[in-house]
């Protein structure tokens, strides 16, 4: 009984010895790479593994090897003809140069950018993979490009793309990463049902030219990345994204006008770099703002966006002034600012917004809209107290401006004052509202329609915001422009 047992584990050893050979034979040409899958049939070493598997169900093994990264379900496939049926299931592939070449390959790849070699193996890698999956159903695609950039290669790029995108697919990132790439991304893949099911979608170095209305019902994030697509054209790719919650343009240069419409009732997030074209933004999407607007426009819009002509800032709380501007907004024409907070607006200082204006030398409109509810800093004493900024002047072609919301707020008719003096020459008009503009007015001449409810106390402080108008802003007003102050409607909220 005891030779008997010695005999089986000799067998063993030398069985286990065979299957390492085997396995480093299979592998020593990549060095572990996740295209040396053996081909079908059974060998004795699979029946032998297949044995010492315990007897699971298919569709356990195939979520098993699911829950597995790309690359280790592909090595197991290797060792095992059990694991081959899962890997060719496996729902995440991953084609970058990390996962599809060993590190002793991508260490030579990266040495020599200009061997054309391993681009060829990574290309032949990616199409076998793809081959296998076919039908199978991609949940996640990743993959990276790196040529050549011809025909050819766009060609079977898309043939790639028509075996992975079926209506199961969920996440798909294409890169490529050849400056001199000029792929034009097929949106016919994009719309019909095979679409419907995609719910992050990140594109690099590529052109989008949808020419008909797309899917993508379900797609919740949307990237794009030196992307040629115009304003126009993002628009109609995006028409039926309603789930949309965050879009990130990056140097994507041919958007001159960016609209965001309120049909994108869930978008919480849009970030917006280095698109030198950008000339326009407008957002009417009702839940994205930003906590620190203004703050975040001077650090980052006037570098990243220098040819912006107009702009439009919605701010929900501004804690701090605004800080200095590091560069110019040499082409804004169109400002206007609209900052919300009911707790800590009273200590908001508007005349740090001097640094913005003075950054912009080219604009003609202004507008500012505020909303105060609770206490603020009162003006207290003779005029003469009021802060001033002498050496801010420059040639300013500021024609008109609007407060809206205007009350006697120390700083904000500070900053209402330096416009007056810096805009003398060439300011038209002056209109101050002292309404917020989340209260409608009537139309004056149809007395079926009437302005919205005012509390008694609330039209009182707007009487002292009329009243700090004339003593504080008539006698700076240039003979040259038209003030024009409204308060309460006397027909709809007479004390």
């Amino acid at each position: 009984m005891d030779r008997e047992i010695q005999t089986d584990r000799r067998r063993e050893e030398q069985s286990s010895s065979n299957r390492s050979e085997a396995n480093r034979g299979r592998t020593q040409a990549h060095d572990g790479s996740i295209a040396s899958c053996p081909q079908d049939g059974d060998s004795q070493d699979s029946k032998r593994t297949r044995y010492l598997l315990p007897e699971l169900p298919e569709e356990i093994w195939h979520h098993i090897i699911s829950l597995m990264p790309m690359r280790d379900a592909a090595r197991a496939a290797c060792v095992s003809h059990a694991f081959q049926s899962s890997w060719r299931c496996h729902p995440n592939l991953t084609f970058t140069e990390e996962t599809m070449f060993s590190k002793e390959s991508f260490g030579k790849w990266m040495g020599d950018s200009n061997d054309k070699r391993y681009i060829r193996e990574y290309n032949r890698n990616v199409g076998n993979i793809l081959e296998s999956h076919r039908g199978a159903g991609v949940k996640a695609l990743e993959l990276e490009l790196y040529g050549p950039c011809n025909t050819k290669s766009y060609n079977r790029l898309n043939s790639w793309l028509q075996i992975a995108i079926t209506p199961v697919l969920e996440e798909l990132t294409l890169l490529l990463l050849s400056g001199k790439a000029k792929y034009d991304f097929p949106c016919s893949i994009l719309s019909e049902r095979s679409g419907n099911t995609i719910r992050y979608l990140i594109l690099g170095n590529c052109v989008l030219r949808p020419t008909i209305n797309l899917g993508l019902r379900c797609l919740t994030k949307l990237d794009l990345y030196e992307v040629r697509i115009t304003g126009d054209e993002l628009g109609r790719f995006l028409s039926n994204s309603f789930a949309l919650e965050k879009i990130k343009l990056a140097y994507c240069d041919d958007i001159i006008r960016l609209e965001i419409p309120c049909l994108l009732q869930q978008l919480s997030c849009l970030t917006v770099f280095g698109c030198s074209g950008l000339q326009v933004i407008e957002i009417k999407a009702p839940n994205v703002y930003n906590r620190r607007a203004i703050s975040y426009a001077i650090d980052k819009l006037s570098s990243s966006l220098p040819n912006l002509e107009t702009l439009t800032l919605h701010s929900h709380r501004e804690i701090v002034g605004a800080p200095m501007v590091p560069s110019k907004f040499l082409h804004l024409k169109v400002l206007s600012i609209s900052i919300r907070n009911w707790s800590n607006m009273g200590g908001y200082d508007f005349l740090s917004l001097v640094s913005l204006l003075d950054a912009s030398p080219s604009l003609e409109t202004f507008g500012l809209s505020v909303s105060v509810e609770r206490k603020y800093h009162l003006i207290v004493g003779d005029p003469s107290t009021l802060r001033q900024i002498p050496e801010h002047r420059h040639d300013s072609r500021l024609k008109d401006v609007k407060v809206t919301g205007f009350c006697p707020q120390k700083s904000l008719v500070e900053l209402t004052r330096h416009i007056l003096e810096s805009a003398m020459s060439s300011l038209k008009c002056l209109i101050l509202d002292t309404i917020h503009e989340y209260h409608y007015r009537c139309s004056g001449n149809k007395p079926d329609m009437k302005c919205s409810t005012l509390r008694k106390a609330y039209i009182k402080k707007v009487h002292k915001s009329v009243t700090a108008t004339k003593t504080y802003i008539e006698g700076k007003v240039p003979s040259t422009a038209e003030l024009s102050v409204l308060g309460p409607c006397s027909r709809c909220h007479a004390l």
